[in-house]
């Protein structure tokens, strides 16, 4: 498992793919599984770095330094990149559609930094993947197509998730609260990006939402922290993986991938952070899965692969299909 190298090939190979238009092939999914396993070995990574070295600086700071160092890395790919016209037209200022995509990020983020301080980390990761039923319900509400092989994929992978995290009594504080609304923050994320992508570039639309969380992080680290130099050269290393492939790679290749799935399917794939932080765990922290801990990856891997298979539409909203739109 390379940390350091395991998302550029996938980059590459992501966009290459993107330009190809064979009859008869499926690219999206490929695309989309592709980019979110990288998104997720990386997540899972970073996870594996704020407990071995959390580090020399606030969170605040630290999510600053490293939203803007992801942003600014994005940069270079923008100016010479050949920008290809989106499926649909654009009908709002690129500022608003950064806002649109970067505060619901910000959000998600901060609350589940500051969230865990209140909780236990079983707890925090049942419940900030409860995204996994709030983005198919959000879904209805903006009239996207519900399938059968949805509904039981995001059971299956709850249960997962349960028997993953959850081995103690459970009750709600007010930690767990803030979980919630992180997972509702990531949920509203995952929709607006998927929305964004049909009519912004999702490499211009990455660098925006992180110059947007990196600012307001900024602002409430001068609120609540005291910033230093010397806090933000210790943790140099972690802010450089963390901002250059963690945010500037992975997180891009996430934004690349929802342009060709639906927002459903997207989130499914996004709860595979779980297995992968388990697995990163066994690794480098030299940790081991219990007998109930297998069941959950078992369960959310069947649950994340049965809601990518076709199936009988729960509810479907009637769409008119543009040139280069998307079939949902």
């Amino acid at each position: 498992m390379s940390e350091n190298t395991a998302s550029l090939p996938a980059f590459v190979i992501s966009i290459l793919v993107l330009q190809k238009k064979e009859a008869g092939i499926s690219y999206p999914k490929l695309i989309q599984f592709q980019s979110e396993f990288f998104f997720q070995l990386h997540q899972c990574l970073i996870l594996l770095r704020h407990h071995l070295e959390l580090l020399h600086t606030t969170y605040c700071t630290f999510n600053g330094v490293r939203f803007l160092l992801g942003s600014l890395a994005l940069v270079p790919i923008i100016l010479t990149m050949k920008e290809e016209a989106p499926p649909l037209p654009k009908n709002m200022p690129l500022s608003a559609a950064c806002l649109m995509v970067g505060l619901p990020l910000f959000a998600g983020a901060t609350l589940q930094q500051v969230g865990l301080q209140y909780t236990t980390a079983s707890k925090a990761s049942f419940l900030t993947a409860t995204y996994i039923l709030m983005v198919p319900i959000i879904g209805i509400f903006l009239k996207e197509t519900l399938r059968i092989t949805h509904i039981a994929g995001a059971l299956l992978a709850m249960a997962g998730v349960y028997f993953m995290s959850i081995t103690e009594d459970f009750s709600i504080g007010a930690g767990d609260l803030m979980m919630l609304l992180c997972a509702l923050g990531f949920t509203i994320q995952i929709h607006a990006m998927t929305y964004l992508t049909q009519r912004f570039s999702p490499i211009v639309l990455s660098s925006g939402q992180f110059f947007v969380a990196g600012v307001l992080n900024f602002i409430l680290a001068l609120l609540f922290e005291t910033p230093t130099l010397s806090g933000i050269e210790g943790a140099l290393w972690p802010i450089l993986y963390t901002g250059l492939l963690s945010t500037g790679v992975a997180y891009t290749l996430q934004a690349v991938g929802q342009k060709y799935l639906p927002p459903t399917e997207a989130s499914m794939i996004l709860s595979m952070e779980m297995v992968f932080g388990g697995i990163a765990g066994i690794f480098f922290l030299d940790e081991s899965f219990t007998t109930r801990q297998m069941i959950g990856v078992l369960s959310m891997t069947a649950g994340v692969f049965l809601s990518q298979l076709p199936g009988r539409a729960v509810l479907s909203f009637k769409k008119v299909e543009k040139q280069g739109d998307i079939r949902l």
